[in-house]
């Protein structure tokens, strides 16, 4: 009788295919169509089209759980926080990245979400907030390729809040990270504001 169950089980899963149809991710099917929508609002420059996508990408997010859409649903967090920041939103770059940085605090795109933050602040003329943040990042996530960002946001805030010693040990610090990478806008930047402390 075992051996005959078995093989009447065993019929089922090969008559079945044997496999579970696997679901699809509801990702997959909306991400073409907002990258498209993307790609025509930044041809336009049109920054109302971007905000209503990073408004739409973040109700992907919120719509859908981990089960139906794991990968999808980090993808569409994290665009939204790209596209606010490419959007010059900062209210948006605050919500949609400091969410990321929450949620996926162990992910690589953290670090830039995080950079994409104290930008944001900036803009904003967070300076204590901006110093806060900073340090946090600096504190975890001390192998960052993103780090000569955060130095110099922090040299910038710290300088802002009369803190000149302090703020030139940052900025120096990010010219030094930043000449790494290249980023010889950013470090002509800091040269001119070093001059005017100092140093």
């Amino acid at each position: 009788m075992r051996k005959l169950l078995l093989f009447v089980v065993a019929g089922l899963l090969i008559g079945c295919g044997g496999k579970k149809e696997a679901k699809k991710d509801p990702w997959d099917e909306y991400a073409p169509k907002v990258q498209a929508k993307f790609d025509e609002a930044v041809s336009k420059e049109d920054t109302a089209a971007l905000k209503a996508l990073t408004d739409s990408l973040y109700a992907f997010y919120k719509s859908h759980d981990d089960s139906t859409s794991k990968q999808g649903r980090k993808k569409a967090l994290y665009f939204a926080c790209n596209w606010s920041f490419a959007a010059f939103d900062w209210d948006r770059v605050l919500k949609y990245c400091g969410e990321f940085v929450t949620r996926y605090p162990g992910s690589v795109k953290a670090e830039e979400a995080y950079r994409f933050i104290g930008f944001a602040l900036l803009q904003q003329k967070r300076w204590d907030d901006v110093i806060k943040v900073m340090e946090t990042f600096i504190r975890d996530y001390p192998e960052s390729s993103n780090l000569g960002y955060a130095y110099k946001y922090l040299g910038i805030a710290l300088s802002h809040k009369g803190r000149y010693d302090e703020a030139k040990k940052a900025l120096k610090k990010a010219k030094t990270m930043l000449e790494v990478l290249g980023a010889y806008d950013e470090i002509q930047e800091i040269d001119d504001m070093l001059k005017k402390l100092g140093g």
